[in-house]
């Protein structure tokens, strides 16, 4: 007796059973793709933004019209990078590195939506690609933000790659600490904060730093780990203040 899986009834069963989680999962992910984006512009829409310290940084390196480097901790990604994407309108050509994966083709029109430039490289999968593309930004007039613990942490350990950046492309790092009044906090390595509707985004600029010819990596490590100290202070400064007195960057 022949089994019942191996008739074409039984196959073609196991085909629909095979096809009907893949639609599903394409159907959720574009939901969650879309939820995103539309959060991410009623945040723009809603919340507010206070420069609580070193203002005087950030308007000299809008008045340069050179480019920089922005520098940030993962956990602060969305207030930071929404702080950030406020100075396009001043002058300052933003751009962050967004994986060349399926997600990434998404983010990437998120990213030009909101008037942002993509640089597409994975820092974990192909760092010399990477680091090309981001050297090749920064000629191009862009300010590709860094988040030195990501994409995988350790959280609050700052890499090298944007200290060697740095040095090779001339353009100075900036650090920038970012945090939000209201926000929730999720179970990640790096224990993400998502910022809440109508909440105040507080950043803390730190003075920029010209990273001159690395003599080698022991050197590049130690420029790295001043730098997450830096954005550590600055982290808690934006923290600390009070969300009053928002204003516009």
């Amino acid at each position: 007796m022949a089994d019942k899986h191996s008739t074409p009834g039984g196959r073609n069963h196991r085909q629909r059973k095979n096809k009907a989680p893949g639609w599903r999962k394409r159907l959720l992910r574009t939901l969650s793709e879309w939820g995103i984006a539309g959060y991410i512009w009623l945040l723009r829409l809603t919340c507010r933004i206070r420069v609580v310290e070193g203002r005087q940084h950030l308007d000299a390196a809008l008045a340069s019209g050179t480019p920089v480097i922005p520098c940030g901790w993962h956990q602060s990604l969305v207030p930071s990078g929404l702080f950030l994407r406020s100075l396009v309108p001043r002058g300052m050509n933003i751009g962050f590195l967004i994986s060349p994966s399926r997600e990434g083709e998404f983010m990437s029109r998120v990213a030009h939506a909101h008037r942002v430039k993509p640089i597409r490289g994975s820092s974990s999968r192909s760092g010399k690609e990477a680091m090309r593309a981001l050297t090749e930004a920064v000629a191009e007039g862009i300010s590709p933000m860094m988040y030195g613990d990501g994409p995988r942490g350790p959280a609050r350990q700052f890499k090298t790659g944007a200290v060697i950046l740095a040095s090779r492309s001339g353009a100075p790092l900036f650090p920038v600490g970012a945090a939000a009044s209201r926000y929730w906090q999720v179970k990640s390595w790096d224990a993400f904060r998502i910022p809440k509707p109508f909440c105040r985004f507080l950043i803390a600029v730190g003075e920029p730093w010209t990273v001159g010819a690395l003599e080698g990596t022991v050197e590049a490590e130690d420029i790295a780990t001043e730098l997450g100290h830096r954005l550590d202070a600055l982290n808690l400064r934006a923290e600390q203040s009070p969300p009053q007195r928002a204003s516009h960057t």
